[in-house]
């Protein structure tokens, strides 16, 4: 099973001057708490679910194999890490750049990915690689050879590279031998979430509200099943 999640509501969109108190990076601003709520609601969910998908292959959900893949923006690798804590059997959050924000020129002014907290340690969360039992690793989950994001980036631009990633993720998945047991959850952004969607031809994929979840499950057949699409579950 593959999974693509928005991040939760993020502090500069919101008119609460105590959470606009919390950006310290414009262009990289944290989780709201209603962001955090809309995690935490999200990963409980998603434990049910996985749960449910297990009963359904008939095997344990202490023998999945979860591995999280993290945008490099700071509402990301929060909203990531708040899932994590939800979900069973995970410790490592591996940072993607090629499913970060979409680089738009009336997004940013320039290029800004080595700016990030992430990449700067200027936020009190990520002051050292765990966090409450959480690393970060430096180190891809997808190591081939991937389209990076440029600045300013267009439109066929940015669904290249997503594409790229998600046709990488995939055929890793496909060579699996217990497919079943291997579990991706990609924490990114509206845009990249609708890409995966559009990419697989899914109806109407623009429509991503906060924690919004795409899944792609791999059949027995060989076939690439969409079973969310988009939809928030933290209600």
């Amino acid at each position: 099973m593959l999974l693509f999640i928005r991040h939760g509501e993020r502090a500069d969109m919101v008119d609460n001057p105590d959470e606009r108190k919390k950006v310290l990076l414009k262009f990289d601003p944290p989780l709201t708490e209603k962001g955090e709520y809309q995690a935490r609601i999200t990963g409980q969910r998603l434990r049910k679910e996985l749960e449910e998908f297990t009963k359904q292959k008939q095997i344990a959900i202490e023998d999945l194999s979860i591995n999280f893949i993290s945008s490099p923006f700071l509402r990301c690798i929060q909203t990531a890490a708040i899932l994590m804590k939800e979900i069973p059997n995970n410790s490592n959050l591996y940072i993607q750049d090629e499913i970060g924000e979409l680089m738009y020129s009336h997004s940013f002014k320039q290029n800004i990915l080595m700016q990030l907290h992430i990449n700067t340690l200027q936020h009190p969360i990520l002051k050292n690689d765990y966090i409450d039992g959480i690393l970060i690793t430096r180190e891809k989950f997808i190591k081939t050879k991937l389209i990076q994001p440029i600045y300013p980036e267009e439109q066929d631009q940015c669904q290249l590279r997503v594409g790229k990633f998600l046709s990488e993720l995939l055929t890793h998945m496909k060579s699996l031998q217990n497919k079943n047991n291997t579990i991706y959850i990609c924490v990114t952004h509206q845009g990249v979430v609708s890409l995966t969607l559009k990419i697989q031809n899914v109806k109407s994929p623009y429509q991503v509200g906060h924690c919004g979840l795409s899944s792609f499950i791999l059949e027995d057949n060989g076939l690439i099943k969409n079973y969310y699409k988009g939809e928030s579950i933290w209600y």
